[in-house]
């Protein structure tokens, strides 16, 4: 797994991870808050050996200290300590509950017991600790052996117990910790799984990284999409229709440095918006001069009928079984220069009637014929079309919808062209986000209306004369770029519906 591809997963998820790090971080003090107070005090006592005398009984006497106060110490806990305890405080505790409230513990090398008492009250656990250690000294004659009738051996309270200040439960800062370490725990989960099973495509590094190709275009998400997907048409003067401009730029260059003339737009998977895309670029590619021909070979799931408002009874299968002349299907839509091969009628065998030696003449015709052929091509999964058609005219156009595919997805569309030796002349990131900076930038410095009027920043200022595209105020329709005013006259009432030839 490449360190840059996990680099990109993190950086991508990285507001994720704050967040999750945040929540946990949130619980962990939502719990501590929730959790009853609890108050620990302890009370000291020295095992002391009386009856020594010399030196060497002195060291005995020290290492018998020791060892009494080890035994002792689990003394403290058994019922002959706490029961007379619970007695004399009352409590409503059994010895076993009172056992795991109290604890006691031997520092090495000493003689000294720390017993410990933990409560809701700090007053009351003070109150237990100094309780058990005066009935541990009471009990400790009896136990220890005897010397002459006496036991050697003393316990003192040398450190009364007194009510802590603060409690010692819950440990806020520690489940606060604990919280935030969940939280990245769990961000950590989902990059993994995003690793592993592979993330959706959202930017241009992914996009390129995935497809092993440059990014030729960028189309930006538009909630008009559906219901007007010609934006060139609808909405000239959008960021949308200007992303089409830039792919229109990157094809003819593309056209001209490598010599294609036949663009096959597809796409990795279904519902990416190739289809969308390649009538953009045909239209915007028509509105510059060129002769341009686009042909649907999506003849499973033909969709340029619908963004075309074009009838879909004749087209590319029409043509290949004989039922009509290519002069009968084609369709001159809007101005001359584009024309338009429907899918027709869906046949049986897409994938035979492609690879047919009728249909590559056909595409053969159209090249000869146009300066720009863009093909409408079927998905790469899960259907073998589109492969087959890169293969023939030397490689595809992979549109790669943002946020709608992943990258196992289009690493395996590559892997694919790639076996037929097909390549990929560019990608276009369909449906991308813009950024704030790119809406700031283009409404700055982009083409409205002449009744718009001049405002710093703001989309509805006037053109400025040295824009390209743009008109001078005062300036008739007729004196606009001639893009521009191609694409506005695509649909005049003579074109509505295209003619055909």
């Amino acid at each position: 797994m490449e360190s840059s591809r996990v680099l990109r997963v993190i950086r991508y998820h990285w507001m994720t991870v704050i967040v999750l790090v945040a929540l946990g971080a949130a619980a962990g003090l939502a719990y501590a808050w929730t959790v009853p107070r609890e108050y620990t005090a302890r009370a000291d006592v020295f095992v002391a050996v009386t009856g020594s005398s010399t030196t060497g009984e002195l060291a005995q006497g020290s290492n018998f200290s020791q060892q009494q106060a080890r035994n002792l110490s689990t003394v403290a806990t058994r019922e002959i300590v706490l029961a007379p305890v619970i007695d004399e405080l009352g409590l409503s505790d059994s010895t076993a509950k009172l056992r795991s409230r109290v604890s006691t513990s031997v520092p090495l090398n000493t003689s000294m017991i720390s017993i410990s008492a933990v409560d809701p009250s700090p007053r009351e656990a003070a109150r237990i600790a100094n309780l058990v250690a005066a009935k541990l000294a009471e009990v400790v004659p009896t136990l220890s052996p005897q010397v002459d009738g006496t036991s050697p051996v003393r316990l003192r309270v040398v450190e009364n117990a007194v009510p802590p200040n603060s409690p010692s439960a819950p440990h806020t800062p520690m489940l606060v910790i604990l919280g935030a370490l969940g939280g990245l725990v769990a961000a950590a989960a989902i990059i993994l799984l995003r690793l592993m099973f592979g993330s959706r495509v959202r930017t241009v590094e992914q996009a390129e990284e995935a497809a092993g190709a440059a990014v030729i275009g960028t189309v930006s998400t538009d909630r008009t999409a559906d219901r007007a997907p010609l934006a060139l048409l609808t909405a000239p003067h959008s960021l949308r229709s200007e992303d089409y401009r830039r792919l229109r730029g990157n094809l003819r260059f593309v056209q001209a440095s490598q010599d294609h003339r036949v663009f096959v737009f597809t796409s990795s998977v279904p519902s990416e918006g190739k289809s969308t895309t390649a009538a953009n670029a045909a239209v915007a590619l028509a509105a510059t001069g060129a002769s341009v021909c686009l042909v649907e070979a999506d003849l499973r799931r033909p969709s340029l009928s619908r963004i075309l408002d074009l009838p879909p009874d004749l087209g590319f299968t029409s043509v290949i079984a004989r039922e009509a002349t290519l002069d009968d299907a084609l369709v001159a839509w809007g101005p001359e220069r584009l024309h338009v091969l429907l899918a027709g009628p869906v046949p049986p065998n897409p994938s035979e009637l492609l690879e047919s030696e009728r249909a590559l003449e056909l595409l053969e015709s159209l090249r000869a014929a146009h300066d720009i052929v863009i093909i409408d091509a079927p998905p790469i999964h899960p259907v073998a079309d589109a492969a087959v058609l890169a293969r023939v005219f030397g490689g595809a156009v992979l549109v790669v919808g943002a946020g709608r595919v992943r990258e196992r997805d289009v690493r395996r569309a590559t892997a694919r062209l790639a076996s037929v030796g097909a390549t990929i002349h560019g990608v276009v990131l369909n449906l991308a986000r813009p950024t704030r900076a790119d809406r700031r930038s283009y409404s700055t410095y982009s083409v409205v209306p002449e009744s718009g009027r001049r405002g710093r920043g703001r989309s509805s200022g006037a053109p400025d004369a040295a824009a390209p595209g743009a008109r001078r105020p005062g300036a008739s329709a007729d004196a606009a770029d001639p893009v521009v005013a191609e694409v506005l006259h695509l649909r005049s009432p003579d074109d509505a519906v295209g003619r055909r030839q």
